[in-house]
């Protein structure tokens, strides 16, 4: 099915995760990606930065579209809008990660996930903002090429202790910079990044 003939902002998201699910759509995956790596990345900065490693915050980082790709192939729109469950998913990944690193804790099937609906306190669109520069950056910054520039932002704004932002000369340390040159890096791929979404209009 050619999807180009349809793709309008206003196709539900259900449409297109039926067209994942049935027909393996690659435009329709991309515009799910589109709109919902936001939520995606705002679940991993709320549920994972307070307990997890950087390394493993990045893993969950660079597994985003796969795991919203399996989203899109379980997804029944008789249970949940696609945002909600999409965030109760990556909720899951996060908790399921913390989980792992207890071998007391006995882990479920990343299938199931009833019990995270009864929570009211899942539903995104209280707290996630689609298009906020800092999801759209972070998800940019998941398939940068310079590992260092992956390093500082990780670090910098997930791996700070009580919600707060990890000093600068801590970040260079993990970088293996010198603290200005840190910050240079960092101020330079902020421009470079808002350049980039201005010039192409990502829609993240």
């Amino acid at each position: 099915m050619l999807l180009l003939l349809t793709m309008q902002e206003d196709i539900s998201d259900a449409a297109l995760a039926s067209l994942v699910r049935e027909e393996k759509d690659n435009e329709a995956l991309s515009e799910l990606i589109n709109r919902h790596s936001g939520i995606y990345v705002d679940m991993v900065r709320r549920f994972g930065f307070k307990t997890l490693q950087t390394t493993e915050i990045g893993d969950i980082l660079d597994e985003k579209d796969y795991n919203i790709y399996k989203a899109a192939i379980a997804y029944d729109e008789k249970r949940a809008k696609f945002s909600t469950y999409l965030a109760v998913k990556t909720k899951y990944i996060c908790l399921t990660k913390r989980a792992n690193k207890k071998k007391n804790k006995e882990l479920v099937s990343y299938e199931d996930v009833d019990f995270l609906f009864a929570n009211d306190d899942n539903n995104p669109d209280e707290f996630c903002l689609r298009n906020d520069y800092f999801s759209r950056i972070i998800s940019m910054l998941t398939k940068h090429e310079d590992e260092r520039v992956k390093t500082i932002f990780l670090e910098r704004y997930f791996g700070g202790a009580f919600n707060k932002l990890k000093p600068w000369s801590e970040v260079a340390l993990r970088a293996g910079v010198s603290g200005q040159a840190c910050i240079n890096i960092h101020n330079r791929t902020i421009k470079q990044l808002q350049k980039r979404i201005k010039n192409e209009r990502i829609k993240l």
